[in-house]
């Protein structure tokens, strides 16, 4: 098997800028969501769904108890768990 090209590896499995980036992403993503969940305009709930769900699995990616916070957020309520 050929290895990846080093773009897309670093795509496929980010690394963090710094220690505890995981948990940024995590406050980000959550801040994200509550800022615009009452907004009156459905594009920036949208944006901030997205925006908040986006951070929070990177968040959770290769980290099994972040997995558990994904719960907490708009959509995570339908990703399977084990």
């Amino acid at each position: 098997m050929d290895a990846k090209p080093e773009p897309i590896e670093r795509f496929d499995n980010p690394r963090p800028l710094f220690p505890g980036e995981h948990w940024m992403d995590l406050a980000g993503g959550v801040a994200a969501w509550l800022l615009t969940r009452k907004h009156p305009s459905l594009a920036v709930r949208t944006l901030g769904t997205f925006l908040g769900a986006t951070l929070v699995a990177r968040a959770a990616h290769g980290h099994d108890a972040m997995g558990q916070v994904m719960r907490w957020t708009p959509i995570g309520g339908g990703i399977q768990r084990d």
